[in-house]
């Protein structure tokens, strides 16, 4: 998969190592893709709730707490414990980080007018811009979203179905609505696999039988025919044994789609 220099594929590489088991009807997957733009690359979420009760993920949750406090909570003054569920999305130009979660808002915006936020408004969504970070805050429903003002003002937009959002694309959605229930996904699109030619892909990870170490790994890949699916299918085996460090492999070639299934181990 490519190389991205953002700090926030650090979170991705941790994500795509340890995550967890699975998923309801609307769940925040497609929550936060609904609004992240169409021009994702790849999104990455996880169920921060579920991780923090579950020992094999100590590691994980360690890891993102500091990275949050590093990158957001520090700054905004937000309690952990209120946030259900992480995600980033990554654009060509931009990350979004997307929080989900049981806010108390008007501590929140007591620490963003310290820190020289200043409250506006897009489209009747509250939204906190810093000019000089370069950087902005809105409140979606039960979400909080960071980026810089064009991003924020974009999910606003997909939000309010103005824009077209990730879970908009025919070929992701695809692949997103046949991962299994999980704690983290992470799904991308058609320009994130070196020399596979694929449509959109996903993986998740599960952990079906805690504290045994070993980790269950669920890839979907579409292509844009079941012959190009079936030419795929050994560099793509080969990828997912390589990005997971996967044994127990098994494949399955499901019309355009290939399904990886393996396992590995936790940190």
């Amino acid at each position: 998969m490519k190389t991205k220099t953002t700090s926030v594929l650090i979170v991705l590489v941790v994500l795509a190592s340890v995550i967890t088991a699975c998923m309801p009807t609307d769940n925040y997957l497609v929550q936060v893709m609904k609004i992240a733009p169409i021009n994702t690359d790849m999104i990455s979420c996880m169920d921060m709730e579920a991780i923090v009760e579950d020992p094999d993920f100590s590691y994980t949750y360690d890891y993102i707490i500091n990275y949050l406090s590093y990158h957001l909570l520090d700054d905004i003054d937000m309690d952990i414990s209120t946030v259900s569920a992480f995600a980033t999305a990554e654009t060509d130009l931009h990350s979004i980080f997307i929080l989900v979660g049981d806010f108390n808002l008007e501590d929140i915006r007591g620490a963003l007018e310290y820190n020289y936020f200043v409250e506006g408004e897009y489209k009747g969504i509250e939204i906190w811009t810093n000019d000089l970070l370069e950087q902005s805050l809105a409140f979606i429903d039960n979400m909080i979203v960071v980026s810089d003002i064009t991003s924020v003002e974009t999910c606003i937009r997909c939000h309010k179905n103005e824009d077209s959002s990730m879970y908009d694309d025919e070929d992701i959605k695809s692949v997103a609505d046949r991962l299994p229930a999980a704690v983290g996904y992470y799904v991308f699109g058609s320009d994130y696999m070196y020399d596979i030619e694929i449509l959109a892909g996903g993986t998740c990870v599960q952990n079906k039988q805690p504290n045994d170490e070993v980790l269950n790994i669920t890839g979907w890949y579409k292509f844009d025919s079941a012959t190009s699916a079936e030419t795929s299918l050994r560099d793509t085996i080969d990828e997912f044994e390589y990005e997971y460090s996967a044994t127990l492999i098994s494949s399955k070639l499901r019309d355009e789609f290939i399904e990886i299934t393996g396992e590995t181990s936790t940190p």
